[in-house]
Parts: C-alpha cells; sequence; structure tokens
C-alpha cells in the first residue's frame, strides 16, 4: 500500500507543479521594457496632441484678429457712406493695437478716375500681432446731383 501510495503523491506533486508553472506563464504580467516602450508611445501621442492644440490656439487668434480688423473697416466705411458727399475726406485714427485710416479719390474726368462725380473710399486696418498684417475695403460712393 505504501508504493501505491507515494506514487499517488508523486503524482499529485507533479500535478501541482506543472499547474503552478502553468498559473505562473499565464500571470506574470508586463517586464519594465514593455511598459516603458508603451509609455514612449503614449508620450509621444500626447506631445502630438499637444502641439496641434497649440496650432489651433494660434489659428484662432489669428482669426479673431482678422475678424475684429474687418469689423472696424466695415463699420468706418458705413460711417463715411452716411456723410454727405462734400465732406467724404482722407483721414484715420488709433484704436490700441489697430490702425485704421481712409483714402479718398475724387473721380473727375479731369483725373481721369473709373467714374466722374464719384468718390472711391479705401478704408485699410493695419495691426502688429504677429507681424504686420493688413486689411482693406473699398467702395464707390456716387454724388447724388
Amino acid at each position: 500500500m505504501q508504493t501505491g501510495n507515494s506514487e499517488n503523491k508523486v503524482a499529485r506533486m507533479l500535478n501541482k507543479k506543472a499547474t503552478k508553472n502553468t498559473r505562473q506563464m499565464t500571470n506574470r504580467g508586463f517586464t519594465l521594457v514593455e511598459v516603458m516602450i508603451g509609455m514612449a508611445i503614449f508620450f509621444i501621442g500626447f506631445m502630438a496632441v499637444g502641439s496641434m492644440q497649440i496650432a489651433a490656439i494660434n489659428g484662432n487668434s489669428g482669426a479673431r484678429e482678422a475678424t475684429e480688423a474687418a469689423t472696424l473697416a466695415t463699420d468706418q466705411l458705413e460711417t463715411l457712406i452716411a456723410l454727405p458727399y462734400a465732406s467724404i475726406v482722407d483721414g484715420g485714427w488709433t484704436d490700441g493695437a489697430y490702425t485704421v485710416s481712409w483714402d479718398v479719390v475724387d473721380g473727375t474726368p479731369l483725373l481721369s478716375t473709373p467714374l466722374p462725380n464719384t468718390k472711391t473710399i479705401t478704408v485699410t486696418v493695419e495691426w502688429l500681432q504677429r507681424g504686420p498684417r493688413s486689411f482693406a475695403v473699398t467702395y464707390m460712393k456716387a454724388d447724388n446731383l
């Protein structure tokens, strides 16, 4: 009986060892190298997203400045259009970072400008944020005789 009993013990021990080895193989986790490679890939992706955010913020800021310049130019042009024909003359003003100026060209037959009895009004807005930039709008106003 003891031989059979010891064979059972040996078989059980071998079974346990095989089970332990199998468990160790399946539950061993990640190595340090795998974790470091995963972190490097994550970091590269994170930096790419960060640089895209910076580019988007700069683009939005530039668009805001251009919109403000367009608004200033059209507001000034509408103010000039509302004036009587004889009162429209060159001028300009500065508002913070923006410089608004307008040039008025009389349309007279002697100067051979596009149309007689008209004034060509060009309003230009300039600003220096992120380099010199400008926005211009042109309008022709007729003299209502």
